[in-house]
């Protein structure tokens, strides 16, 4: 089952929505924030699809899954949002919400 798992396509849909959650969530700060959360999804794209795969092979829980990707939370920086002088708390509201993304996506395509 996770020769089927089309993660190249997961990797697209997860960087089209970051660029949805940045223009919905900070508007004034859209560019870093694509910049951002690109820079995150390639940072743990290795990780993320080892994970993905040995979730759909039942290897990994849901539970762990979403430990693992909340755990990489640190690579998520933001350093473009900082330069860009966004507040910290806007900024730590984006990595969340871009932690969460990631989560839910891949619950939605391989569930």
């Amino acid at each position: 089952m996770a020769e089927m798992v089309p993660f190249d396509d997961i990797f697209k849909t997860l960087k089209k929505q970051v660029e949805e959650l940045a223009r919905l969530f900070v508007k004034n700060y859209t560019k870093a924030a694509i910049k951002d959360g690109r820079k995150f999804l390639d940072d743990t794209k290795e990780s993320l699809k080892r994970w993905t795969l040995l979730l759909a092979e039942g290897k990994l829980t849901t539970q762990d899954f979403e430990w693992l990707v909340l755990g990489q939370k640190d690579l998520a920086q933001m350093i473009a949002l900082k330069q860009a002088g966004l507040s910290v708390i806007r900024i730590e509201q984006f990595r969340n919400s871009l932690l969460s993304l990631v989560v839910d996506t891949i619950f939605g395509i391989v569930l």
